[in-house]
């Protein structure tokens, strides 16, 4: 069978068959495929990158690899977790079977770090940034590479993902300026000189409440830690931290900012509203005008 036809004939069964979940929204028949192909080649990457490369001529022996990859892919195995890489905020991030797999609307979250480090500390030699929940390293080195003048430290409770981290910030060259820990939230900052002295603390945290963990779609379930999506009985544990000992860490005038779920948004801004530590309480919407990101100003 030719290139194109083979290329065609796969592409006719996954059309048919997969399913992408909408959290997943920047995976599509044709770069599913074309990831797909190159990994049989041997060259890990996202379907973004994957939708940039020509297909090379397969051999047999990759053309059942390819075969065995579809088939994994249509049982259920996320696409990130076969290729070992998502893309996020234009950067291939590596990760393993078993880990949290960043969702693009995290984004959100990053790209408002982004701009207001370059708005208001855009003039600081060095800024102190926190990443609490980090996963990966998924905020906080896209953070890194962004914006030079930060360092950046990230906390998870999931080890396997915190060994990942430190694997990404190698992958991007920014092991230098990002130390990353196994821990809960703030403990690892501790003895640490960053009470008062930290410019930013980012967080997407688990948001979704233990009842509804348990009913999530199957391929998130079974092959996702549950450590990355239960926020307790109501999905608020987590916040409640975060909102009240952020500012024994924040200097005057930084921020906590942090991504929530759907529906939470304009409960959690009443609750920092009750914290007069904080001032400038900012909704983030996303496209569709849902409240997915809350930035709040330490001010005194």
């Amino acid at each position: 069978m030719e290139q194109n036809q083979l290329f065609n004939h796969w592409f006719e069964i996954l059309e048919k068959d997969i399913i992408i979940l909408p959290d997943k929204s920047e995976e599509n028949t044709d770069n599913t495929l074309r990831a797909l192909w190159q990994l049989a080649c041997g060259i890990q990457v996202s379907p973004i990158v994957a939708e940039k490369l020509d297909l090379t001529i397969l051999n047999s022996t990759q053309i059942v690899v390819l075969e065995e990859l579809i088939q994994s892919r249509l049982s259920g195995v996320p696409l990130a977790h076969l290729t070992e890489r998502q893309h996020f905020m234009g950067l291939d991030y590596i990760l393993n079977k078993g880990l949290y797999i960043p969702r693009k609307e995290t984004e959100l979250l990053a790209k408002t770090a982004i701009e207001t480090i370059s708005a208001d500390f855009a003039s600081e030699p060095m800024i102190n940034v926190l990443d609490l929940c980090t996963g990966i390293g998924t905020v906080a080195l896209a953070i890194a590479n962004y914006c030079s003048n930060t360092q950046v430290y990230g906390s998870d409770i999931y080890e396997p993902a915190i060994g990942a981290a430190k694997i990404n910030a190698q992958h991007f060259h920014l092991e230098d300026r990002s130390s990353f820990f196994h821990a809960d939230l703030f403990e690892p900052f501790e003895t640490l000189d960053l009470k008062e002295h930290t410019h930013l603390i980012v967080s997407a945290p688990p948001y979704i409440s233990t009842i509804k963990v348990k009913q999530m779609a199957t391929e998130i379930a079974n092959h996702e830690p549950e450590e990355a999506f239960d926020a307790g009985p109501f999905g608020l544990s987590i916040f409640n931290q975060l909102i009240s000992v952020a500012p024994e860490y924040l200097q005057v005038n930084g921020y906590l900012i942090f991504e929530c779920g759907l529906g939470q948004g304009e409960f959690l801004i009443n609750r920092i509203a009750k914290n007069k530590q904080y001032g400038d309480v900012t909704p983030i919407c996303d496209e569709n005008g849902n409240i997915r990101v809350i930035k709040a100003k330490k001010v005194c």
